[in-house]
């Protein structure tokens, strides 16, 4: 009988460590030198697990909002109907978004390398359409009159919202950390009202 697999195991501890290189070294400087050093294997090891850098990002890439899609999109989809609005509106403005982690950070690195990459750009592509479906489908729930374009709209405008506010905020610019992005939120949803 052979020995266990041990390649879950050791993706994650890789996917972990390349989290805190992005995190400190920014992704010019995420190395798997540095992921191997991080991790605690070797360089060899990192590669045989992921493949070069590129590979490695990309794989990264999916890993990252795994546990997101289940935080954000899983609870909004298991909601009933009109709590599904106030999850997706307290995430965006204020638990999933604020105040700033370190996840911020390696996602604006990712996002950076997204724009080189096909393969990266496609995957968080994929990920942020689904995170805004998941809020247009809150939005349908609360005003199921208003038409299919208004609540795509606001949808795309609540997510823009709070990802442009989560910049700000990492700058530590004061207002980012007050209610005006809510109340410029509640202005969107007022529009829906109205449709």
């Amino acid at each position: 009988m052979g020995r266990p697999s041990m390649a879950a195991a050791r993706t994650e501890q890789i996917m972990q460590a390349t989290g805190r290189c992005l995190q400190k070294n920014g992704l010019a400087g995420t190395t798997l030198e540095r992921v191997a050093e991080e991790s605690g294997l070797s360089r060899s090891h990192v590669r045989h697990y992921v493949g070069n850098r590129d590979d490695l990002l990309r794989k990264f890439a999916g890993w990252l909002y795994t546990g997101y899609e289940a935080e954000f999109i899983g609870k909004i989809a298991a909601a009933p109907g009109r709590e599904k609005l106030p999850i997706a509106m307290d995430y965006l403005f204020s638990s999933g978004f604020l105040p700033i982690s370190d996840d911020d950070t390696v996602i604006r690195e990712l996002i950076t390398a997204g724009i080189a990459d096909a393969s990266i750009r496609e995957t968080m592509q994929g990920h942020y359409t689904q995170a805004i479906q998941a809020v247009e489908n809150a939005l349908a729930a609360e005003y199921p009159a208003a038409s299919p374009g208004a609540r795509r709209s606001v949808a795309y405008g609540l997510w823009c919202l709070a990802m442009g506010n989560s910049m700000m905020a990492e700058l530590q610019l004061p207002v980012a950390s007050g209610g005006l992005v809510r109340a410029a939120a509640e202005g969107l949803l007022e529009r829906l009202s109205h449709d």
